[in-house]
């Protein structure tokens, strides 16, 4: 990625006389006018895109893998080519075409389901898809028979590309899926066991390699897609409700690449690129874009998050997302090693951290001098960032001295943007050469947008200051800050999807008449027109006094506190306080048992059960909250400490790793009602006195 400092003044411009009585003026990318730009040196399409460079770098590098050997070991990473790739493609395009697996649905969609983790199979079947004027449904891995069942019926699926581990989830399935009539097995050979289960389902067994022959014996002519035609489904994370196919088109994708490329954000040939990111999430999609767009590579990882650090080694990228998750946890993992450290390297990190931060903070530089080389060099390549020339973080808030301490630990920049599955993941994004935090940068090129009154909230876009006299906080802290407005983000251009599959009242809930896509979350306008995200419309309730409280906000704030991973918090509309359900962090709960000298067999479970460390962690939340700048009203009176983590498995978590609320409050129902009575006797005994 190329990037040029910007000395901009505004990094948002107002558009003249757009200003209502409920809603802020629109607000632009700095040079004024939406990018016009929807295709790139002639492709308009994914499917023109890949093939451009197909064309321009056909012997480079492009799909990674590792493979595994009988034992379970990974080998290092082996490449195909963009020239193999389409070639493979092609291939399974025609086999696809030749077995009649892509038919239309009745309304005239060509689909194709993808369910199996981030592997080279997953791309080319997305590929082959659009060589059919098709389109993919991606599941995510972690999906269950249930969903996959719902997913499958509504789009009428009648055969699934997925891998040997979602086979049986997806026979499971199938008795309830009429329309599914295949399933295209990934691994080279077929066993018996596979067979047995197809069987079992009633669906016809394919192995991928198995018909990448055939289509090379039946080569079938390619059937190119449209720019506003489908490219994909996105199954959104059905918090509170059940998933939403969001559709994408080619169109949404290529203009969020030409904005990549006005913001001097992009990819070059010989970048690598560290897949990990689940592909049906469109974060990781756009990133896979701007791979295949520039004829750069891409490794994917095993799937496993205990090997993620073993294949950061491996494969050594250049590039790669980073969710706040992943980016917490290398920081937590990095200071824990510094407090275990002697005096002397104590102080040496300390002084070689201070000197980074100093020059990023005076000069903009994200400097490898000498303090670099004797400090932090060597953390990198202790986890494969050796090479690391950019990142780009989002799908959730990240704490900005995390945020500042990965830019000095990397000496490279991270760019934090905005944006959700139906802005085709972008709204906006930090600028090149801007290194300052609390905000998602200004407007992407692609973009307009405007701040709508929340009046239920106290948010209006006539507001001039956020935090002290109003409703809310300062950003992570930042109390009374200046502002030129706060109100619903609301978002416009042609990355806006097309809608909801099948839902048209729930598309209309979303894009209004004017086109104007409603994203739920609440911002504000700094004054040089960044755009900082301060909370949340959508998950908001009321309690018994008449404040509203959106617990995304507040398990934010909870979890930038090392003792937490998870919280849910909760609020009764009939009370006045919130409650919450913590799990700790297991490895700083460990710490901090040895530093209380408890015995040290304690298992995990058993020291969420102490009463002294769930004073501590109320300690903690109080710390976190009043740093956040959180009303007395937003912070959490009583927590239960649960020892089990939020899993998709244990249906808490959506596969974007979301929170299910409804989920959440059933299972802890009982525990809630316990917390909101100790609750009340406290307050009755304080009444007494």
């Amino acid at each position: 990625m190329v990037y040029v400092p910007h000395r901009k003044k505004f990094y948002s411009i107002e558009v003249p006389n757009t200003e209502t009585a409920t809603a802020g003026p629109i607000r632009r990318f700095p040079d004024g006018e939406i990018n016009p730009q929807l295709a790139y040196d002639g492709c308009y399409t994914i499917y023109e895109l890949f093939r451009r460079s197909v064309a321009i770098y056909p012997h480079r590098p492009f799909l990674g893998h590792r493979p595994i050997d009988s034992e379970g070991h990974a080998a290092p990473y082996v490449f195909e080519s963009y020239e193999e790739a389409a070639r493979r493609i092609d291939n399974l395009a025609s086999a696809l075409e030749h077995e009649g697996l892509c038919p239309p649905t009745p309304d005239g969609l060509r689909l194709l389901g993808l369910y199996m983790k981030n592997c080279p199979e997953w791309i080319i079947a997305d590929q082959a898809a659009f060589t059919l004027h098709g389109a993919t449904v991606p599941l995510y891995d972690t999906l269950g028979p249930d969903a996959v069942g719902y997913v499958i019926k509504q789009t009428e699926l009648a055969a699934v590309v997925c891998g040997p581990q979602e086979l049986e989830n997806l026979v499971a399935a199938a008795p309830e899926c009429p329309s599914l009539k295949a399933a295209v097995l990934t691994c080279s050979v077929l066993s018996d066991h596979h067979r047995a289960l197809a069987r079992k389902g009633g669906l016809k067994l394919y192995s991928l390699m198995d018909l990448e022959k055939l289509g090379f014996r039946y080569p079938q002519p390619h059937f190119p897609p449209d720019p506003d035609d489908v490219a994909t489904f996105s199954y959104t994370s059905g918090t509170t409700g059940g998933p939403k196919g969001a559709l994408l088109t080619h169109r949404n994708f290529l203009t969020v690449y030409c904005a990549g490329k006005a913001l001097e954000v992009e990819n070059f040939p010989d970048d690598i690129h560290f897949s990990y990111l689940p592909l049906p999430h469109v974060f990781e999609r756009v990133m896979l874009l701007a791979v295949l767009g520039n004829g750069a590579a891409m490794g994917f990882w095993q799937g496993s998050p205990e090997r993620l650090v073993e294949d950061l080694q491996a494969l050594r990228p250049t590039c790669m997302p980073a969710v706040p998750r992943v980016l917490n946890r290398m920081y937590d993992k990095v200071m824990a090693g510094v407090r275990t450290a002697s005096p002397l390297k104590q102080m040496l990190f300390q002084r070689a951290y201070a000197a980074k931060l100093r020059d990023l903070d005076k000069r903009g530089e994200l400097s490898k001098g000498v303090w670099d080389r004797l400090v932090f060099a060597k953390v990198r390549r202790a986890i494969g960032l050796d090479r690391m020339r950019v990142m780009v973080t989002g799908s959730a808030p990240i704490a900005p001295h995390v945020l500042q301490f990965m830019r000095v630990l990397c000496a490279c920049p991270i760019h934090e943007g905005y944006g959700q599955t139906e802005t085709t993941a972008m709204t906006s994004l930090t600028f090149p050469g801007d290194w300052t935090t609390g905000h998602v940068g200004g407007v992407a090129p692609v973009s307009e947008v405007r701040l709508v009154d929340v009046p239920e909230m106290g948010y209006l876009h006539t507001d001039r200051q956020h935090g002290s006299t109003g409703r809310g906080g300062g950003a992570f802290g930042k109390a009374a800050q200046p502002c030129i407005g706060r109100g619903e983000i609301c978002v416009r251009g042609p990355h806006i999807f097309k809608g909801y599959y099948k839902q048209p009242d729930k598309t209309a809930e979303t894009i209004d008449a004017q086109g104007w896509l409603h994203s739920g979350d609440v911002g504000m306008w700094t004054p040089e027109g960044r755009l900082v995200i301060i909370d949340r419309k959508k998950n908001i309730f009321k309690l018994a006094q008449g404040e509203y409280v959106a617990a995304e906000k507040i398990e934010n704030v909870l979890m930038q506190s090392e003792m937490i991973a998870q919280a849910f918090v909760y609020g009764d509309s009939l009370k006045s306080e919130l409650v919450a359900i913590v799990v700790p962090d297991a490895e700083a709960v460990q710490d901090w048992a040895r530093q209380e000298s408890l015995p040290v067999d304690n298992s995990f479970a058993e020291l969420c059960r102490q009463s002294l460390l769930e004073e501590k962690i109320l300690d903690e939340i109080e710390v976190q909250s009043k740093r956040a700048g959180l009303h007395g009203f937003e912070i959490p009176k009583a927590i239960y400490l649960e020892s089990e983590a939020f899993t998709g498995a244990n249906g808490l978590l959506t596969p974007t790793q979301k929170l299910k609320r409804m989920q959440a409050r059933d299972r802890y129902s009982t525990i809630i009602q316990e917390l909101y009575a100790t609750r009340d006797l406290h307050q009755g005994s304080k009444a007494r006195l």
